[in-house]
């Protein structure tokens, strides 16, 4: 299925320059405030973003070559230092982009997210604890000029009555373009895994769907080329001894600049509602979560 018609918007130069030669982005958030998360407090989020394209994506990992190529653009989280304590999964936050790969480069717009409900919450039972999905005051990002106006998109959390399947959806104008989930099944209630690959259990494609149809945009489910959002393997030193993700950005045919910015914002919401907010819930210790990924990374090799 083609990809809906785009409304135009105006953008600047900024945007067109960083955005509109790629087809996609690998997104790296680096390893800073490591020691600080050992210690039970959410640091900053920090990012370093590269041109991709979808022929390097292997699987669960991206090839060499691609985690190699210069970085582009930077980001950085601000926020304050009670809302990571306090309220660490619907925490407000400014996520800050500039030119390079390094602080301090020309500013080209943020991502602002409001304190909102987490996504998911906590319930102890005699039993042990559940995590319950939470469908309130759900979390959202707004991408804004570095002058405050915002560029006309937002990312929002989906909550539906498939509560176990996260699904998030992209706006432009007030009006749904994309849903974004993963591939699913029992009727779409539960996400498709597969024990060999590790997908649904490791890494988890958010596909982009169309929001009326439900039908993938732009290709097929395990295509590499499908348009996409995925979790990626980092490297060994990466996963086994910090909880900092790296994504794969493919984006929609025909995007506009634009467009390709507020979806870097979806990014941004889908790493922090589910891969930092839904685990760190869970409260799996590192230890085994690092297992896991080397285990099914090794099992990856093989086949």
């Amino acid at each position: 299925m083609e990809a809906p018609q785009q409304e135009e918007m105006k953008s600047g130069g900024a945007l067109e320059s960083f955005f509109e030669p790629h087809s996609g982005l690998l997104v790296k958030q680096t390893m800073r405030g490591c020691f600080q998360e050992c210690l039970g407090c959410d640091a900053k989020s920090e990012y370093k973003i590269a041109p991709f394209s979808s022929s390097e994506l292997q699987g669960i990992q991206v090839s060499e070559a691609a985690m190699t190529v210069p970085d582009i653009m930077y980001a950085l989280e601000e926020s304050s230092c009670c809302c990571r304590v306090c309220n660490p999964g619907g925490r407000n936050f400014q996520m800050n982009l500039s030119a390079g790969g390094e602080p301090g480069g020309a500013p080209i717009m943020y991502f602002d997210k409001p304190l909102t409900c987490p996504a998911f919450f906590i319930l102890h039972t005699e039993n042990g604890a559940i995590d319950c999905p939470c469908c309130c005051c759900l979390p959202n990002l707004t991408p804004m000029t570095p002058q405050g106006q915002p560029i006309g998109s937002q990312s929002k959390y989906y909550c539906d009555m498939c509560l176990c399947v996260p699904k998030f959806t992209y706006h432009e104008g007030g009006d749904a373009l994309y849903l974004l989930k993963p591939e699913t099944c029992c009727g779409g209630a539960c996400v498709a895994c597969n024990c060999c690959s590790g997908k649904g259990l490791v890494y988890m494609p958010f596909y982009f769907h169309d929001p009326n149809s439900q039908e993938v945009i732009g290709g097929k489910y395990d295509d590499p080329n499908t348009p996409q959002i995925r979790k990626v393997w980092a490297g060994f030193k990466k996963e086994c001894c910090s909880t900092a993700d790296t994504f794969a950005v493919i984006f929609p045919e025909g995007a506009s600049a634009t467009r390709k910015a507020g979806l870097l914002g979806m990014t941004f919401l889908i790493d922090f509602v589910f891969f930092e907010g839904h685990q760190d819930n869970k409260q799996q210790p590192e230890s085994l979560r690092a297992v896991s990924v080397l285990v099914v990374h090794m099992l990856g090799m093989w086949n």
